[in-house]
Parts: C-alpha cells; structure tokens; sequence
C-alpha cells in the first residue's frame, strides 16, 4: 500500500487544498473524496490516471481543433498534454480557486504560456455569459464528494452547446459516486446536441462521455486507429487501447 505524506497545503474560502506525495507522484486533493488530480514525479507531462488519458480521446475526433475551453483546471494535466500534443492551440481553462491554479504552476509544471489563458472565477457563471467559441470543450467540474448539481441542467448543456463551434465536441467527465448509475442525464445532452454520446468506464470508476455537433458516433473507426497510435506515443499513454473500449450509449 502507498504511503502518502503532504508536501503542500493551502486554505481558501472553500477549504483546504492538499498535495500529496508517494514519493513517485504528486496528488491535488481537496478532502476526502479521493485524488482530483495527479503527476508523475520523472514524467511531469504524461497522464497519470486513466479517466484524465481517456478524456483526451475527445482531440481524436476534432483533429483540426485550433482551440480549447477547459472548465476545471486541476492541476493542469489536459492542459499540459494540449499543449505538448499541438504546438499551435490555444486553451482557456477556467478555475474558481486562485490557490489551484498557484499550485498547478507551482507543484506541477504548468507552463505559463502566452497559448494559455487561466481565468480565475466560476465556471458555470463564465459559460453562461457567452463566451467565445472553442473547438473542444472539456468539463471537469468536481467537489471533493462528487459533481457538482449544476452540471446536470439543462441550461448549462445548452451552454456548452453554444460554446462550441460547429464541429465542435464536448468531453465529461462524471463520476458515479459509489452509486451504481450515471448522475446525469444523458439523454438530455443527445437531444441538444442531436447526437449520440459516447462513453467509457474507466477503471477509476469515472464516466467520460463525448459528444459534439455534426457528430458520427461511430466508437473506434479504423481511420481514427493511426492518430490514435501517434497521439498515445507522443503522450505515453494506450489511447489505441482506451479507443477500443469507446462504446456508443444505447
């Protein structure tokens, strides 16, 4: 069993902010409700945990994106492989707490890059206001015991719907929270987006679902297969692998 020990704690309006160590990783926790985020100490850039490699199947099916929306920034992972995987796109990521985005810099080399724009404020207000369209749109919006409620209505899909330009495609994560079922309704992301989602159970138990406009949800077409292999050996993770377990929501 792995022994953590802190190396870093901050408290901000919210709580407490704690990064973890086992000495070969870096966690970000905000309580008790497990690992939001995570580094590998000798491979800063690479993905460690599975639901954030499988979130970036999402660039798979937008291969020409120029740009990127990221509501929830962690400790900055997506951001960091964005920007290692294309040396041309940009990236908003929007945060609430100024401590997460001190410590994504800080403790796990988040570049600042002038291809990267960090807003700090709430995400659900930020989307709300019409912002400018993205090519991608990740949400990665969580509490320490779980997603957050707002997620679910049927305003913010339409928001996220609006954010993105025409062939754009949307990547949640969910979570079951223990539960046995998704805490989302899936349904209502089709019948905005008027497309087919997406999934796949990852074995941290998260739920990632991609959708987009003008959407073919065909799981693992073979013409996806070489960027997927190019993709996971920039990246060092088994995207050819997390492809195939892609499944279309019945």
């Amino acid at each position: 069993m792995s022994h953590f020990f802190e190396i870093h704690r901050a408290t901000d309006q919210w709580g407490q902010i704690h990064v973890l160590s086992d000495s070969y990783n870096y966690y970000l926790t905000f309580g008790t409700g497990g690992q939001q985020s995570g580094m590998q100490v000798n491979q800063p850039d690479r993905l460690l945990f599975q639901y954030t490699q499988s979130m970036m199947l999402g660039a798979l099916f937008c291969p020409k994106a120029e740009s990127a929306l990221l509501l929830g920034l962690g400790a900055g992972s997506l951001a960091k492989s964005l920007l290692v995987y294309d040396d041309k796109i940009k990236i908003t990521a929007v945060e609430l707490r100024q401590q997460v985005v001190d410590i994504a810099h800080n403790w796990f080399h988040l570049p600042e890059t002038p291809r990267m724009n960090i807003i700090t404020g709430d995400a659900f207000n930020y989307i709300n206001n019409s912002p400018p369209t993205s090519d991608l749109l990740f949400v990665d919006l969580y509490l320490d015991n779980g997603i957050q409620n707002s997620l679910s209505s049927e305003k913010f899909v339409q928001n996220c719907y609006d954010a993105l330009n025409d062939k754009g495609c949307l990547v949640l994560n969910l979570w079951d929270e223990g539960k046995g079922y998704v805490p989302f309704n899936l349904s209502l992301i089709e019948e905005i987006f008027t497309s087919q989602s997406l999934m796949l159970v990852t074995d941290e138990s998260n739920i990632i679902v991609i959708t987009g406009k003008n959407f073919q949800p065909d799981p693992h077409p073979r013409r996806l297969q070489p960027i997927a292999k190019k993709m996971g050996d920039q990246l060092d993770i088994p995207l050819q692998k997390l492809l195939n377990q892609l499944q279309v929501r019945n």
